[in-house]
């Protein structure tokens, strides 16, 4: 039995614990969408806080006596989950006068239902946020007087998603901060559809982690479709580190920036110096998210000049230093990478990834239809990582195994699985989702012959292609997603030694658009003799060479038994650097 066959729908991201809505009670209540229905997806049992219905997946447990489960259920490990719950007295007067020193008048948090606990009172005690979701308390935030904070463990049955998460219920705009007092003192001006993220910003030099940013999953169906979203979050490092990542995400079309008045951090830092009036001032004059290719010159005036003392960084080194002059990646980018068949275009691209995953914690979503069933595919990978085979005498044993499956799990996500015709919207469409969710880097499409190419009889194939490679840079560049696309030449002549001659960007089967509209272009191309087995790797256009390089050959040695590339003792030779990449000079 599976939870569907309950009626139960959990989301597919959701790995141990859920909130979804009871088939139960939830279509017969006015709250319809009411998450009332608790699921411990790992232990298969479930328990609705609102009718009482329970049950598991290996026991019916929907006879036991609800008076004894009442907002509770239990797991085999008799590990009880309970809502937290805020404290309901009446707010001591010294909390009251610290909230207005603040700005923020009784009215609002008695709206707000802010609470106080007296629990560390070498600290002062405690003031209680409660985080609430579908009128349901998920979560508290506590905060003392000496700045400390600490949420309630999800351990016991606490739940990470946006702070007054229930504004978002019919709201088609929407502002984000960075901290409670922030969406307080923003109610405090009369605006309601405030919420808050739930652990403040990433630090600047961290990389933004599926955990950190776990609360958008519940908070998707709305922030996916919002019209508009005002990113009000501090000024400073972190702040502008979490800017980045939400309008990355949510997609900066559809964000606003904020300018502080000198002097303020927040928005509580405004309210306090400027009044309300301050914070409305801030909230009409939000100026648009800038987006790579639709600039003004006031966009880019302070990121300009800072360029005089700090020159922008060079992309990502692909993980062979010996690459590092000719090729490296950076963000909302295309490559497209070619060759003949059988030179190992695929496995490049997935010792690349693998690369970028171990260099640079990247999370990458693939669409490889050639590489499939996937569990054969994830094999592949996992001897890339473990440096070891998954067959013969010298194979990875089973704790290598799970460990390397540990890594691919946290970075990579495959798509495009369920559909029998996949189409390049449909495989962008996965991956602003994927983006949304996981805060996704890279997108591999292996190969671009077999993904579904509807253009009618009236439109060309290089008009099409033209069309679809715009889309997809447009998309790149939008989300700030590195897009790697296979794509296979057309049927190569052999050459005046007997060679199958090496092909350029023009040859790609479809159109010379592969070379026009593409940032990078890289051609692989194996040679295999009684002496030497090595790739060329060859960088044969670099649209960006200030940061990631100029065009060239390099020679990797490819391990045929774990799948890994390295650099080869034999490097291209001046004669073939200066003849190019023309598959007449580079194996001699």
């Amino acid at each position: 039995m599976t939870f569907a066959d309950y009626g139960i729908s959990v989301p597919s991201y959701a790995t141990s614990q859920a909130k979804v809505i009871c088939p139960k009670c939830s279509p017969n209540r006015q709250k319809k969408r009411d998450t009332c229905l608790s699921v411990n997806i790992t232990d298969g049992v479930w328990n609705c806080h609102h009718c009482g219905w329970k049950g598991g997946l290996k026991n019916d447990k929907s006879t036991i006596n609800s008076t004894s489960y009442e907002n509770t259920y239990e797991n085999i490990n008799n590990t009880v989950f309970k809502d937290p719950e805020v404290n309901k007295s009446e707010l001591p007067s010294k909390v009251v006068e610290w909230f207005k020193g603040r700005g923020i008048s009784e009215k609002v948090l008695i709206d707000e239902k802010i609470g106080y606990s007296r629990m560390g009172l070498s600290q002062g005690g405690w003031i209680e946020f409660p985080y609430i979701k579908d009128s349901n308390v998920v979560n508290i935030k506590y905060r003392s007087g000496d700045k400390g904070f600490r949420q309630t463990s999800q351990k016991n049955g606490a739940e990470k998603c946006f702070y007054r998460y229930d504004c978002l219920e019919d709201n088609a705009e929407y502002i984000i901060c960075e901290g409670e007092m922030d969406a307080l003192s923003l109610v405090e001006a009369g605006y309601d559809n405030v919420i808050s993220v739930p652990d403040g910003a990433p630090s600047p030099n961290s990389k933004p982690s599926d955990l950190k940013f776990s609360y958008l999953k519940s908070a998707e169906k709305f922030l996916m479709d919002a019209k508009k979203i005002i990113l009000a979050v501090d000024n400073d490092s972190a702040g502008e580190k979490l800017q980045s990542e939400l309008s990355r995400r949510i997609g900066r079309e559809r964000c606003y920036m904020v300018k502080y008045p000198d002097g303020c951090k927040d928005m509580n830092d405004v309210l306090i110096k400027h009044s309300i009036d301050g914070v409305k001032d801030c909230i009409e004059n939000v100026k648009p998210y800038p987006i790579k290719g639709i600039l003004s010159i006031s966009d880019v005036w302070d990121s300009t000049l800072k360029l005089l003392d700090s020159p922008e960084d060079k992309g990502l080194t692909s993980g062979w230093s010996c690459l590092d002059d000719h090729y490296r990646v950076s963000k909302g980018e295309t490559t497209v990478v070619t060759g003949v068949p059988n030179m190992g275009k695929s496995e490049w691209i997935d010792a690349l990834m693998v690369n970028m995953i171990q260099h640079h914690l990247w999370n990458f979503a693939i669409f490889s239809a050639e590489n499939r069933p996937v569990h054969y595919h994830l094999l592949k990978l996992m001897g890339k990582i473990a440096e070891k085979p998954f067959s013969g005498e010298d194979r990875m044993d089973s704790k290598t195994a799970e460990r390397t499956l540990n890594l691919i799990k946290d970075n990579v996500i495959f798509l495009g699985l369920q559909e029998d015709d996949v189409t390049v919207d449909s495989i962008l469409e996965q991956a602003r989702v994927l983006n949304y969710r996981y805060g996704i880097n890279g997108l591999i499409i292996d190969p671009w012959n077999t993904v579904e190419h509807n253009f009618s009889g009236s439109e060309t194939e290089t008009n099409y292609i033209s069309k679809m490679l715009s889309k997809i840079s447009a998309f790149a560049k939008r989300y700030e997603v590195h897009i790697w696309i296979v794509a296979h030449p057309k049927k190569m002549e052999v050459n005046t030694k007997g060679k199958i001659t090496v092909p350029t960007l023009y040859d790609i089967s479809g159109s010379a658009n592969w070379y026009n509209k593409i940032d990078n272009g890289i051609i692989i191309h194996r040679h295999k003799d009684d002496m030497h087995d090595r790739v060329g790797v060859y960088s044969a256009k670099i649209r960006h060479q200030h940061k990631n390089g100029v065009p060239g050959l390099v020679n990797l040695k490819y391990n045929t038994t774990t799948g890994r590339y390295t650099e080869h003792e034999r490097q291209p030779n001046e004669r073939e650097i200066s003849d190019g990449f023309t598959g007449e000079f580079m194996w001699d």
